[in-house]
């Protein structure tokens, strides 16, 4: 299991599951080819995690992604056949020793709602504040403002609870382009997906994990021509992928899969076609 990166302490948080459309999941690729690796319910769903990662070097505790959250209602729970418990994100920290007060920096790559629903919640009073009143909020500018105005083929993704809360708390700090939040955590930023997606980069000691969030969702999507469905321009995810792949390969990273149920992060070398995995985690390794 991954324990360290450098100074870096790493808990693998696993806040939950749920399931999305297969087909939209894997884009162009044919069912035949896609369910063997990913089967589908009988809705044509795939099952999907919600797996946050937390860095402690003892100082800064870094926590990026936030899962689906709980503020949603039955209907929305059973369009996406939600796993997790009530708390998802607090009762995992609380598994692993720590609680939402704990974190200092919160890291979201982009706003959609799967990856920023847990950012914010309902508090005694039924009013929607911050998840983690200690932190500062790290977005990129240009997300931020796709998340604003968000565009006809992804508003629906785009759930202002989510995130205006913590901007009217006066939290957020926006980042622009490739930048440095921590030293040794920094961001790349991609837009094939969604305008302003960071990646985040942690670099210590030598070694080097990568966050792939949503350009790299799933193991299956380490193929370049899997591309998601979801994506609002697919011919330049393409391109980043094979740019962000190729150094991967070259530079020996951890690719950290934030959405596959089984395989939590690989490594990855150059082959004749694609990439082959030289090196893999999965959620029964010890």
């Amino acid at each position: 299991m991954l324990k360290r990166i450098g100074k870096w302490k790493v808990e693998i948080l696993e806040t939950g599951n749920f399931w999305l459309d297969g087909g939209a999941m894997m884009g162009s690729v044919p069912k035949v080819l896609w369910e063997k690796t990913n089967p589908p319910d009988s809705q044509n769903r795939i099952k999907l995690s919600l797996r946050c990662l937390l860095l402690d070097n003892g100082t800064d505790r870094v926590l990026i992604e936030s899962g689906m959250g709980n503020k949603f209602d039955e209907n929305f729970s059973k369009m996406f056949n939600i796993e997790q418990s009530n708390n998802p994100l607090s009762d995992t920290l609380y598994d692993k020793g720590y609680s939402v007060k704990d974190i200092t920096h919160a890291i979201l790559t982009h706003l959609h709602f799967d990856h920023a629903g847990g950012a914010v919640k309902l508090d005694s009073k039924e009013t929607l504040v911050p998840m983690f009143p200690n932190a500062k909020y790290y977005i990129s500018k240009d997300n931020w403002d796709a998340g604003i105005n968000p565009s006809p083929r992804d508003q629906a993704s785009y759930l202002k609870e989510n995130y205006v809360p913590i901007y009217d708390a006066g939290l957020f700090e926006f980042v622009s382009g490739n930048s440095t939040i921590l030293p040794g955590i920094s961001t790349y930023i991609v837009n094939g997906h969604t305008k302003g997606q960071q990646l985040i980069k942690i670099e210590s000691d030598g070694e080097v994990l990568v966050f792939c969030s949503d350009l790299i969702p799933l193991e299956s999507h380490l193929k370049l021509p899997w591309i998601m469905g979801y994506d609002l321009n697919a011919q330049l995810t393409l391109e980043e992928k094979t740019t962000f792949l190729n150094l991967a390969s070259k530079n020996n990273w951890w690719l950290f899969f934030y959405h596959d149920p089984n395989t939590i992060a690989v490594k990855i070398k150059r082959d004749e076609k694609y990439y082959k995995i030289v090196e893999r985690i999965q959620i029964n390794d010890g």
